[in-house]
């Protein structure tokens, strides 16, 4: 499950989070471009089922990666947590996504129903396969290092600066975000107080994906 935290934070108070993070923790500061792309089918099946499908590109890696599940969130403190599957793909996978690729994994059977490939006893037919369409593309620089969350745990502490485009409408990403990479939740939470309490940053409780799909749907 990932588990994280997100703030909206303007970038130059994100760089000295940055710095500050590197002097304190002794860790490198590591810069990635990346550039993902979200899909669905065209009657949003894969949105009603509650299934996102994403394929990033990370610098010269590219990874497909699937959350499911109705997650959790608590009240306005910017955590996040989601079930999710990361699988890597051949570059020219961004061009041309499926789901064979899920296939020894325990979201392949929900995919399988949302895109059809599937014997109609109404119609006496192999139901074709719908296509997985782009529905928003995000560009940023990912700048990353590692933190101590104390008690033996650690977090990713990253900051996002790109934009999210949505059929003709984009809109800009600038957010700090602190994956939890071991420990619990409770120092994950405890870090992100003490982030709030010294930069006065504000907790971002929509994910990029939830904020796409807010574009998409506002005329």
């Amino acid at each position: 499950m990932e588990i994280e935290l997100k703030y909206s934070v303007p970038s130059d108070k994100a760089e000295k989070i940055l710095q500050d993070m590197s002097s304190e923790f002794g860790a490198e500061i590591k810069s990635i471009p990346m550039e993902a792309v979200y899909y669905d089918t065209e009657d949003k099946a894969l949105r009603e089922r509650r299934l996102t499908y994403r394929i990033r590109r990370e610098g010269s890696d590219s990874i497909l990666t699937i959350k499911y599940g109705r997650g959790s969130d608590k009240g306005n403190s910017g955590m996040h947590k989601r079930e999710e599957i990361n699988v890597k793909v051949p570059a020219d996978f961004i061009e041309k996504p499926g789901i064979d690729v899920l296939d020894d994994t325990p979201v392949y059977k929900e995919f399988d129903k949302a895109v059809g490939g599937q014997y109609s006893d109404d119609l006496g037919i192999m139901l074709p396969l719908k296509p997985l369409l782009p529905v928003m593309t995000m560009t940023f620089l990912r700048k990353e290092l590692m933190v101590s969350l104390g008690k033996g745990g650690r977090a990713i502490l990253s900051y996002d600066e790109g934009n999210i485009a949505a059929g003709d409408k984009k809109a800009l990403i600038s957010e700090v975000e602190v994956e939890l990479f071991e420990g619990n939740e409770k120092e994950l939470a405890e870090f992100g107080e003490k982030l709030i309490e010294k930069y006065g940053i504000e907790p971002l409780n929509k994910s990029k994906y939830a904020r796409g799909l807010k574009l998409l749907e506002d005329k």
